[in-house]
């Protein structure tokens, strides 16, 4: 009996020593085995989208004859808006500025650029805010003083450049000047970020740096993250925090100034606005898995080198009108 007993005190430790590693190798390979089945879930209904479209193409005319009809720029900013949500999904920031920036480009008009923007943005920022809020990452006060001087920023500011529409032969170098200056701070933060944070002196007038963020972000269609964002996780506060709060209030700043810009304007670019919104909606599911492959550096240098280039285009061309 004690011979038995001993065995089983010897044996038992030994069996439950090897349980782990079988209970790990096994989530580890059900894990794989869920991830292999949701890319052939997309991949079979991406095929079987296509398909589906091919067949409508070919046996609909109505449908032809209809996509035929949509104008070009559609299927431009749908483009864009795909790829501007992806670098957004990478590192955090640059939607805004690089949308604007294409905006322009494309010679779409700086309040018409801003709107397409802020209203693409509204349904990201509320999903991505209400994600935040219900992981706790949302500071309340910190919520309750941006909200307000954020939207009167936002509102006042597209108000400004809605009535200053008729004049975007010259309010648009101001627009690309403010996007020119945006582009060198996310090279500049770039080049800087392996490098230790330094951390400045907190910041007490929170309310005045949200009436800013919100009008530079309406003014030049983007800004409200890089600026207000930047400057409180510069002033000591905490990332995380930080980061959940701004997005709440963004989907705020971002469908107030949309009301104003759409109630303001005359004429909105809608083929633009469509684009960026299914484009970028797309984008925001695949986003995530990507962000994680690419170097966040690598991609902040190609965005601030493009919309440094297209802001200097947008300037020198003004200058060479006038001159």
């Amino acid at each position: 009996m004690e011979k038995e007993t001993q065995t089983l005190v010897t044996t038992a430790p030994a069996e439950q020593a090897a349980l782990p590693p079988l209970i790990v190798r096994g989530t580890v390979a059900d894990s794989t085995a869920v991830k292999k089945q949701r890319w052939i879930y997309w991949l079979t209904g991406f095929i079987l989208l296509a398909i589906t479209l091919t067949l409508v193409w070919y046996l609909v005319p109505e449908f032809r004859t209809h996509v035929e009809d949509v104008p070009s720029t559609f299927y431009y900013f749908l483009i864009a808006g795909f790829i501007f949500a992806m670098i957004d999904g990478a590192i955090g920031m640059s939607y805004g500025i690089t949308s604007t920036t294409f905006s322009l480009s494309m010679g779409i008009p700086p309040a018409s650029a801003s709107t397409a923007v802020h209203i693409s943005e509204i349904l990201s920022n509320g999903i991505a805010g209400w994600m935040h809020f219900r992981m706790g990452n949302v500071n309340k006060k910190l919520f309750k003083i941006l909200i307000i001087p954020g939207i009167t920023g936002a509102v006042i500011g597209a108000y400004l450049l809605s009535s200053l529409e008729h004049y975007s032969m010259y309010t648009k170098p101001v627009v690309s000047l403010y996007t020119l200056i945006l582009g060198s701070v996310i090279f500049k933060r770039a080049i800087r970020a392996q490098k230790e944070k330094q951390v400045s002196k907190k910041i007490k007038r929170i309310g005045f740096l949200g009436f800013g963020g919100g009008f530079i972000d309406a003014i030049g269609g983007g800004g409200w993250g890089s600026i207000v964002l930047s400057s409180l996780i510069a002033g000591g506060r905490h990332p995380r925090f930080s980061l959940g709060t701004v997005k709440a209030t963004r989907f705020f700043i971002a469908m107030l100034s949309s009301l104003t810009f759409v109630a303001a304007l005359s004429y909105v670019h809608w083929d633009a606005v469509l684009g960026l919104v299914i484009g970028s909606a797309i984008a925001s599911p695949i986003a995530a898995r990507v962000s994680n492959k690419i170097s966040a550096k690598t991609i902040m240098v190609a965005v601030a080198v493009i919309v440094i280039a297209a802001s200097v285009k947008s300037i020198y061309a003004f200058l060479f009108k006038i001159l």
